[in-house]
């Protein structure tokens, strides 16, 4: 398998797709709907990757209404009612992403998806965008009874997949990502474009990539090492 680990387990946002667009739209209309004003797109980016409440919470916070409990669980279908409709509006992949999943599939290595984005959407959009072939497994932040920095989700994807953790490399764009595999001790290399709230050489990762293109190269180098 060319020095490749046995397998990959994959974020989604920011890291393997641009959903930005079609998330501030949706959390615009959430808002609008309860009389707020709406939030430009470069401020929801960063509130991207803790989940759906995580992302209506700080939503609403920035329009400055605090939400919390019954209120902001009931909001939750609601918005993904908005959002599955439009999921793919403007989302698309990251520059690279389709060729370096291809990479990795041609030359036998295992992928998965670990999201704190629910399941269903995440399937759909993995659809949409004609990659679902890739994936093995696609844990969302419903799968299972946590979610990310929780180690359960990966622990459930390595479990699918039958392969420990020094043996697969997660790739991620945020503090969340690295924390999560470090819980496993699993190796972990981010991208520097995604939607981390610092920057990625901050993060604590094994490697920082610049471009989806140089992964091959870098998880090489990673392995190697090892």
């Amino acid at each position: 398998m060319n020095g490749y680990p046995a397998a990959i387990i994959w974020d989604l946002d920011g890291t393997l797709i641009d959903s930005a667009a079609d998330l501030a739209q949706t959390l615009n209309t959430l808002l609008r709907e309860h009389g707020c004003a709406g939030l430009e797109e470069h401020q929801v980016r960063t509130m991207i990757g803790d989940g759906v409440a995580k992302l209506i919470e700080l939503g609403f916070r920035a329009a400055g209404v605090t939400i919390c409990g019954p209120q902001l669980q009931n909001m939750i279908p609601r918005f993904m009612l908005l959002y599955s409709v439009r999921a793919t509006n403007k989302t698309r992949l990251y520059p690279g992403a389709r060729s370096v999943l291809q990479h990795f599939s041609d030359s036998g290595v295992r992928q998965g998806i670990c999201t704190n984005k629910p399941e269903d959407i995440t399937r759909q959009i993995l659809s949409n965008l004609s990659v679902s072939d890739h994936f093995d497994i696609v844990v969302g932040g419903d799968t299972v009874a946590a979610k990310k920095p929780d180690p359960l989700p990966l622990r459930s994807c390595l479990e699918a997949l039958d392969v420990k953790p020094r043996k697969c490399v997660m790739i991620g764009d945020s503090a969340v990502d690295v924390a999560t595999a470090r819980a496993i001790n699993m190796p972990v290399g981010v991208v520097s474009y995604g939607y981390a709230r610092r920057a990625a050489r901050t993060l604590g990762a094994d490697f920082v990539i610049d471009k989806l293109s140089s992964l091959p190269a870098s998880i090489g180098e990673l392995q190697k090492a090892g």
